[in-house]
This record gives structure tokens, C-alpha cells and sequence, in this order.
């Protein structure tokens, strides 16, 4: 392991090299640290980061995980094992605001969750059964990301376990998903929102959509109004919340960050349409923060 810190040391990120030499990444993120003005405000909680996969196979251009492509998928143990290192280190004091614990646990590293789906289900359960076996962690606090593979979606639905569902979706439109989610050829824009207001329905948990915005890209106005329009499901927006994500931009590549003032306007937008919606807070720029980047960074090394 290779831990890097920024944000006052709030915000640890993790390079593991696995067996076979395979690279990956965790991030541990704690919130309201007193003193810290980087950590934000509000109550003190720990946010971990999990990867997946060993690379990923969606092929996504933004991403530098995407963009290295699929190694393999990580066991369950693998999984396991970044889970109980974040857990330790804020047990044992080893991130500002003395000894704590994981609040929550989000599958947003490197892969696509859904593609490991057996391993991250195994994963869940462990984190989920209560001690010794277990680590009781609250299914609530627990979130799984995909870019839109519908079947599983579906099957997640019917685990009986109320874990946040988190679609990326970064376009309301197939145009233009096709281009920045190439899954979306499989299964498209309506395809992806009827699985996850279904999930809603079965699971009353409410969805969230991952939205990176691209300067010039899928950032104006008029997408904003799209996006309000595809995300309307049983007469409004009740079942669903937009996370706008800030793109933290891979070296060499023509993608980068929106506009401060067209971010706002984007977030106008779907505020007078009802849409709740918040800005991700930005966090480890200054050490490769987006997903994939320090294991490209190593890789290249």
C-alpha cells in the first residue's frame, strides 16, 4: 500500500498492488473536522471509496480508469480488504478528529460494480452481518455505482437489501451517451431510468444520478432541461437526486471541468424544475484524484 494525503489530512487516498501486480485505489474522505476548512462543515463522518475491478471495461474517454481498460475483477477478499484498512485507520486515530468509523461505504473506484456483481454482493453481506462475522455497517450507508448494465440493476433490486443505487449517467440524451457511455448502445438513456425508478419502487430508496460535468460538452443549459424532462417519473422528481460531479481532468486529455458560471447555470435549471440536486465537493486534485489516475501515474512509473 502507498497512502497519499491532502485537505489538511483529511482526505487519504491508497495505491494497492495486488498478488499479480494489479493496481487500485481506495480513498478515505472524513467530513467536519473541526479546524480543518477543507474537510467542510457539518457533523463528522467518513466517507471510503472502494474499488471493484483491477482497470474497467466501459470504456468511458473521461475516465482514467476507462481509458486503461479491464485487468480483471477483484475477489471478494480484495474488496474486504480495503474496507478493513479504511476502518482501521480511523479506529486507530490515523486520520484528524481522533478515533472514529466508516459511515459510509461507496463502490465508486475504479471499475464497474456491476460486472463483479457476485463478489460485491458477497462483500455487502459481510459488511453488513453484524460483528464478529460482520462488520455492522448499515446497508443505508452503503452506495453501488454502475454506468447503466439494466439486468443487474434489476437484480439488485430483488436482494432485499435498501442499498443507495448510483447511476452515471452524464447525459439525458443517447446522442451524446453513446459517445461518453458506450454501455448506453446496449441499453440507452430510458432503458437505464425505468431500471432505476424501479429499483426506487421496489427498494423506497431514493436514486442517485452521477452527473460529471464537461465543459462544452454536456454542460449547458438546454441538457440541464433534458436531463429534468428524462429524469420525471409518476408526475415528478421525488424519487431521484442529481449529483453534479466537478470533472477532475487526466493529464493529456481534451476533457475538463465546466465553467464555474455555466455549473450554476446548470444547477438553476434543474432547481426551477423541481430536480434536488447538489455539486460534489471536490476533493484530492492535488494528488491524483480522479479515479485511476494514481495507478496510471504508478503504472507508467
Amino acid at each position: 500500500m502507498r497512502p497519499l494525503c491532502c485537505d489538511g489530512g483529511t482526505t487519504l487516498k491508497t495505491l494497492w498492488r495486488l498478488f499479480d501486480g494489479s493496481l487500485i485505489e481506495s480513498v478515505l474522505m472524513r467530513y467536519g473536522v473541526p479546524g480543518v476548512r477543507a474537510s467542510g462543515s457539518g457533523r463528522n463522518r467518513a466517507t471510503l471509496c472502494i474499488s471493484s475491478q483491477a482497470g474497467c471495461g466501459m470504456a468511458c474517454p473521461f475516465c482514467a480508469t476507462g481509458q486503461g481498460g479491464l485487468q480483471r475483477n477483484l475477489s471478494a477478499a480484495e474488496i474486504m480488504a480495503q474496507v478493513l484498512a479504511g476502518a482501521r485507520t480511523l479506529a486507530d486515530g490515523g486520520i484528524p478528529g481522533g478515533p472514529g468509523r466508516v459511515n459510509n461505504i461507496v463502490f465508486m473506484g475504479m471499475g464497474e460494480p456491476m460486472a463483479n456483481y457476485r463478489a460485491i454482493m458477497t462483500t455487502i453481506r459481510t459488511m453488513t452481518a453484524p460483528g464478529p462475522q460482520g462488520l455492522g455497517i448499515s446497508a443505508r450507508g452503503i452506495t453501488v455505482s454502475t454506468v447503466g448494465l439494466v439486468p443487474r440493476i434489476n437484480q439488485l433490486a430483488g436482494e432485499g437489501l435498501p442499498v443507495t443505487l448510483a447511476v452515471s449517467l452524464h447525459a439525458p440524451d443517447d446522442e451524446l451517451r453513446d459517445e461518453l457511455c458506450p454501455v448506453n448502445t446496449r441499453w440507452n438513456v430510458a432503458a437505464l431510468l425505468d431500471a432505476a425508478h424501479a429499483y426506487f419502487v421496489a427498494t423506497k430508496r431514493r436514486v442517485s444520478i452521477e452527473y460529471a460535468l464537461i465543459r462544452d460538452v454536456n454542460d449547458q443549459p438546454e441538457r440541464a432541461a433534458m436531463l429534468a424532462d428524462a429524469l420525471r417519473r409518476d408526475g415528478g422528481h421525488g424519487w431521484v437526486h442529481v449529483n453534479l460531479i466537478p470533472l477532475n481532468p487526466t493529464p493529456g486529455s481534451k476533457w475538463t471541468a465546466s465553467r464555474r458560471a455555466d455549473q450554476k447555470a446548470f444547477v438553476a435549471v434543474l432547481e426551477r424544475r423541481g430536480v434536488a440536486v447538489t455539486v460534489r465537493d471536490t476533493r484530492g486534485r492535488e494528488i491524483d484524484g480522479a479515479c485511476g489516475q494514481l495507478a496510471a501515474t504508478a503504472a507508467a512509473g
